[in-house]
């Protein structure tokens, strides 16, 4: 048996999850927003430079971003306002699995659904389980 790793989140009331391939996607139906979530799992702990590497877009632009500490995971949050939208980027980091949570909606609506966005995001957590080889 091996040791598989996965990441949970809450979803709160009012809101759907879905799945699209790989990407996990959190929506409430009438809602602005959407916030979605994909993870890599790599052979070994993933680095600060493993999620500069994910971020390579917001480093080449020079985003400016803040150091996150999220449950079990650290990483880094880019907060970005282009052509009207709103975008927030969670790259983070446990053990072996790189997180990234991306949310983004229409600038003017930005405040409507972002702090349960937030307190999704803060309940994030890392789980292992056994799995038959």
């Amino acid at each position: 048996m091996t040791t598989a790793i996965a990441w949970s989140i809450d979803v709160l009331e009012g809101w759907e999850a879905r799945e699209h391939g790989d990407v996990a996607v959190f929506v409430r139906p009438e809602g602005v927003g959407v916030l979605q979530v994909v993870s890599y799992e790599q052979d070994e702990d993933v680095t600060p430079e493993d999620l500069e590497d994910l971020a390579q877009e917001h480093v080449q632009n020079n985003h400016g971003s803040t150091h996150v500490e999220v449950g079990d995971f650290t990483g880094t949050l880019y907060t970005l306002r282009e052509d009207g939208e709103y975008w927030q980027f969670w790259y983070l980091a446990a053990d072996r699995l790189a997180v990234v949570l991306t949310y983004n909606c229409a600038e003017e609506d930005r405040n409507v659904e972002i702090d349960e966005v937030r307190e999704m995001v803060a309940s994030l957590m890392l789980e292992y389980f056994d799995e038959e080889e």
